[in-house]
């Protein structure tokens, strides 16, 4: 209820122009990875069954002519965002925020007819409940097995989707409880197709979760933090009181901020791939004088 009460009462204006100014970058960087994706074999296959099972043709695959029902434009264009692995990341969240959150926004953006100034506050108020959960439920959540991007990110996306679709605080409790029975996705998927669909799970997961809110579906509104929610289920603990007291107060998306990648692999082996750079640059190594290479990273 009290992630209800910031969807529905935070306005663009009580944003901070430089927390807008990281979701233009982040739009701009996420657009370009959903429209470099698209040609990827994830992204045709979940554009193929689009065309069987999707609805209305209310919104847009970026990247094709296709237009389909917001549910399964958000997992199309999710999972093309993030099949190179390029997307931007938040060391916080232990994962992807944009990709799915853009997905869900545009998708359903399109649908409800708002306008860039919707899709901008969406954005900021999904990406600040899926990184404050983040906070409060990582490392632990992402070492069990799940991989953040998917089952974090399908409540912050729902937060997103609920907003854009004009929830009241009651029903976006509701949308809420629905996103944590639909959140999954495991790590053990890692280096498949099923990765990069993840990321388009958790956007059709929240376009859905709020279209059955809206449409009269009921959850519990202890989800996430009862004993048998979402927290305890995804990490053996329990959320801890005031976890959420800062939404709105203080804006993660400068805190811990947004991280585009300079290349296009898990963020984690950057500094590997700087230090080789640079041996290179500083030697003239060539593949050929390299029989091993060594690294070292945190346990």
């Amino acid at each position: 209820e009290q992630i209800a009460q910031f969807v529905v009462a935070t306005e663009l204006t009580d944003c901070p122009e430089s927390a807008r100014v990281q979701v233009r970058r982040a739009a701009l960087d996420t657009i370009g990875v959903m429209l470099a994706g698209a040609s990827e074999p994830v992204a045709a296959i979940t554009r193929a069954v689009a065309s069987i099972e999707g609805g209305a043709p209310l919104s847009t695959v970026l990247g094709s002519t296709m237009r389909t029902s917001p549910a399964w434009a958000a997992l199309c264009n999710g999972a093309a965002g993030h099949a190179h692995d390029f997307d931007d990341t938040n060391f916080a969240l232990l994962g992807h925020p944009s990709v799915p959150l853009l997905a869900t926004a545009l998708a359903a953006a399109e649908a409800e007819m708002a306008d860039g100034a919707a899709v901008m506050l969406a954005y900021l108020i999904g990406f600040e409940v899926s990184v404050v959960l983040g906070v409060a439920l990582n490392p632990g959540h992402y070492t069990r097995g799940w991989h953040a991007t998917a089952t974090i990110g399908t409540v912050g996306c729902t937060a997103a989707a609920a907003r854009l679709c004009g929830l009241d605080a009651a029903r976006t409790t509701h949308a809420l409880g629905i996103a944590a029975s639909l959140a999954s996705g495991l790590k053990e998927n890692f280096g498949s197709m099923t990765k990069p669909y993840h990321a388009g799970h958790a956007a059709q997961n929240a376009v859905l979760a709020a279209s059955l809110a809206r449409a009269g579906m009921t959850a519990s509104a202890s989800a996430l933090e009862g004993s048998q929610g979402f927290a305890a289920a995804f990490s053996g603990e329990k959320l801890a009181h005031g976890a959420f007291a800062a939404l709105g107060r203080e804006w993660q998306i400068l805190r811990s901020g947004i991280a585009v990648k300079p290349y296009p692999s898990c963020a984690l082996t950057h500094a590997a791939i700087d230090a080789l750079v640079a041996l290179r640059a500083a030697h003239g190594l060539t593949a050929a004088q390299v029989e091993d290479v060594e690294v070292g990273v945190s346990h």
